[in-house]
């Protein structure tokens, strides 16, 4: 076989089990040379451990060979032999630091610093070379620009340049094949942006670069791959060029069954009055959103990443301005500068970041559930410690909270009984509409049906509940309407039988099925 008809890489019998469960099975294919395999794939289907496992994060089952350039490279894998190998990766949050430079997130001063640790840095030299790496991609910014002052494109680019920093040849081996693996590397960016990575893509794929791309999104994949490696639960089901498949048999072979495209003609709705309502929201990832929930309806927010569905609920829940737009509060106007205001409103959020954000892991479960309704507890300005130990225990008993008692610190907790504490504090406030980011978020299946109980409840006393959530499955069985969001728009409403995991999965992979069945 000539150098030209090698393939970049040979993967073979790559399996990896975890607790008895079979993440991969037995995966095989071969990546060709100056070219773009797009992996696919819904959540679940092996995708990331494929990747963690290359990266060296995970190591494989015994009988797995990874070939490169020819050479069989020695498994287990480590985070040092992958890069040595010639992979490089670029991760969704792409790893820059953004209080520091370009230059000093690019590269590592050690490679311009003389001998000895106290020699000084290369200042220019460093420099120059980020130039040299920047512009092979023709990327206009100053190396000594903070990342923070990027746009998150900027970030993106800059984030391909770095992983391939080195095919210049002036500080490591050239001899070695160099693939860029991306993860979801546009998940994050307007779309009008989006055009500028993937035609990046396309050049270094026009100078012989080869690619894995891992996305959800079929219009990207139909622009840029070559090859499509298609995953579902842990099996390989598709390696085929993409000229071979269509869109539609794309997304079935992702999910597994011939489509169907149900869309609703209108929006159902429960028989409560409008509670909350939003017009026309903007802000750095939202693009105009129109909402509206009523009391007693459980309404759902559902996208990939990065379609605005955490900015949503920030402005909803007063922990962000948007840009533009308005709500409305049972027809009153309603502009919360801060959470504490949405709360004396009657708003109440459970926020997606549980452990920075939602719970103090120093504190005691008792506190968790009180903090910001100390007022409501206090007699004579003080707290009333028979009114604050009744109101904790009765809300312990009401979420099923499982835990010794209301002073056991509240880390010592699961993950769902963390949850469900905010979950409780949240709804003890009798609010009128209850905001819910993410809240089966890292709990196990028990856990995540209790949560759904206690959602439901508080649905059919009269809050109006949006709940958003990464895991299409939360849905199910739960939400009156599903609204999905891609890239801070709607673009779809699912109600009733339409709310099924597959269904949501292709509105979002393959988000123009809505005017095919209009």
């Amino acid at each position: 076989m000539s150098d030209a008809d090698m393939p970049a890489a040979s993967i073979a019998n790559l399996s990896k089990t975890f607790a008895g469960v079979k993440a991969l099975d037995n995966v095989s294919f071969k990546l060709s040379r100056g070219a773009i395999t797009a992996l696919l794939g819904m959540n679940g289907s092996g995708k990331s451990t494929l990747i963690k496992i290359l990266a060296g994060v995970y190591q494989p089952d015994p009988g797995a060979e990874v070939v490169i350039a020819g050479h069989q490279v020695a498994l287990p894998f480590s985070s040092a032999s992958a890069h040595r190998a010639g992979l490089r990766f670029l991760h969704q949050d792409v790893g820059l630091v953004p209080s520091l430079t370009v230059a000093d997130n690019f590269a590592f001063v050690s490679r311009f610093r003389g001998h000895g640790m106290l020699a000084p840095i290369d200042r220019r030299a460093q420099k120059e070379h980020v130039e040299r790496s920047l512009a092979r991609f023709n990327i206009d910014i100053d190396p000594e620009s903070l990342v923070s002052t990027l746009t998150p494109t900027q970030r993106t680019m800059v984030g391909v340049a770095r992983a391939l920093q080195d095919d210049e040849g002036d500080i490591e081996n050239t001899d070695v094949e160099k693939i860029l693996i991306l993860d979801e590397p546009t998940a994050a960016l307007p779309a009008e942006e989006v055009d500028i990575v993937l035609s990046a893509l396309e050049d270094l794929r026009a100078r012989g670069g080869t690619v894995i791309y891992v996305s959800h999104r079929t219009d990207e994949v139909a622009r840029i791959a070559d090859r499509l490696v298609i995953l579902r639960d842990g099996k390989l089901v598709a390696d085929e060029a993409r000229g071979d498949l269509s869109s539609d048999e794309i997304v079935e072979k992702i999910v597994g069954r011939k489509l169907q495209r149900v869309m609703s003609e209108g929006v159902a709705r429960t028989a409560g009055d409008t509670v909350l309502t939003a017009t026309g929201l903007t802000g750095p990832r939202l693009r105009g959103v129109d909402l509206d929930v009523a009391a007693g309806e459980i309404v759902g927010i559902a996208g990939l990443v990065g379609c605005g569905r955490s900015e949503l609920m920030r402005i909803l829940g007063g922990a962000q301005a948007p840009s533009g737009g308005t709500m409305s509060l049972r027809g009153e106007a309603y502009a919360p500068r801060n959470p504490a205001q949405a709360l004396h409103r009657g708003v109440a959020s459970s926020p997606q970041e549980r452990r920075k954000e939602g719970v103090v892991m120093q504190m005691c479960v008792g506190e968790n559930l009180t903090l910001g309704r100390l007022k409501r507890l206090s007699r004579g300005g003080a707290i009333s410690r028979k009114l604050e130990g009744s109101t904790v225990a009765s809300l312990i008993d009401a979420f099923a909270i499982k835990t010794t008692g209301a002073r056991q610190t509240i880390a010592l907790l699961s993950g769902g009984n963390q949850q469900k504490v905010m979950l409780g504090r949240a709804a003890g406030y009798d609010s009128n509409v209850l905001l819910l980011d993410e809240p089966t978020q890292g709990v196990d299946a028990n856990a995540k049906a209790e949560i759904a109980q206690l959602v439901r409840e508080q649905a059919l006393r009269g809050a109006a509940v949006v709940m958003a959530s990464t895991d299409f499955e939360d849905f199910v069985g739960l939400a009156h309407r599903v609204v999905l969001l891609d890239r801070g728009r709607i673009i779809a409403t699912a109600v009733g039988d339409e709310i099924t995991v597959d269904n949501l999965s292709l509105l979002c992979a393959q988000p123009e099925i809505r005017e095919k069945s209009a």
